[in-house]
């Protein structure tokens, strides 16, 4: 195996040679790691640096979210895949995320947020219908899901509505969103939601080496502590 070509790489910190400077060998495994990270594989390059920079913009790495986003539209990723990986983001992280992530966006794109009037069609849906979605994603409605549909039950309606979109309408694609909530959760250490995640992307077509490159995307932002709840979440689905 010949070493990784450094010059190649996305990280500001191998590009540069400072990491080289002070331990060579270091640099080349990280190097390598961001071969996987940086360059098509089992995933293409686009896809894994706009999980990057979803999870840079999880853990409050503004000038990572934003470099990795410029990469990822440079790449190939478009406006409306990029506005439905923002949403993605927002469900899984809230409000203030989702403003960073999406601020990231539009610097990339050079467009404008989009806006419309604060109004909506009907959508039919209630406690029931929620908790059939629930069956027919997991087999089974999880316990906390059961807690919200008898004391918030509103609350429900609406996660339900919200996860349809980031899901079955999303026009980055169920697989992507799956696999970039792959490394947002790794990225924060959660094996559980990986292990959701994970087997909600096999579900929607992914190969087990496009989920385990989600996960490693999560080492350059969190390090290689990501890795090990990481590989938790993606094993434990396997079972």
């Amino acid at each position: 195996m010949t070493n990784a070509d450094h010059t190649l790489s996305a990280s500001p910190a191998l590009h540069s040679g400072e990491i080289a400077a002070v331990a060579p060998k270091f640099a080349e495994g990280y190097a390598r790691v961001r071969d996987v990270t940086d360059h098509d594989g089992a995933c293409p390059a686009w896809a894994k640096a706009l999980f990057m920079s979803a999870a840079a913009a999880v853990r409050d790495h503004d000038a990572m979210c934003r470099r990795e986003m410029n990469r990822a539209v440079t790449l190939g990723l478009s406006d409306k895949a990029a506005s439905g990986a923002a949403l993605g983001v927002l469900i899984s992280r809230g409000e203030a995320v989702y403003e960073r992530f999406r601020a990231a966006v539009d610097s990339a794109l050079e467009i404008a947020r989009p806006s419309a009037a604060p109004e909506a069609p009907e959508f039919e849906i209630d406690r029931q219908g929620a908790l059939d979605y629930f069956t027919d994603y997991f087999g089974f409605v999880p316990d906390y899901i059961d807690l919200m549909a008898d004391e918030a039950s509103r609350g429900l309606e609406g996660y339900v509505l919200m996860r349809q979109w980031s899901l079955a309408e999303n026009p980055l694609g169920a697989k992507w969103v799956e696999l970039m909530l792959c490394t947002i959760n790794a990225a924060e250490f959660s094996s559980r939601f990986v292990n959701v995640h994970a087997n909600g992307a096999r579900a929607a077509g992914a190969s087990e080496a496009e989920i385990v490159e989600s996960v490693v995307c999560a080492i350059p932002v969190s390090g290689v502590a990501a890795w090990l709840p990481g590989a938790d979440g993606i094993i434990e689905g396997r079972k």
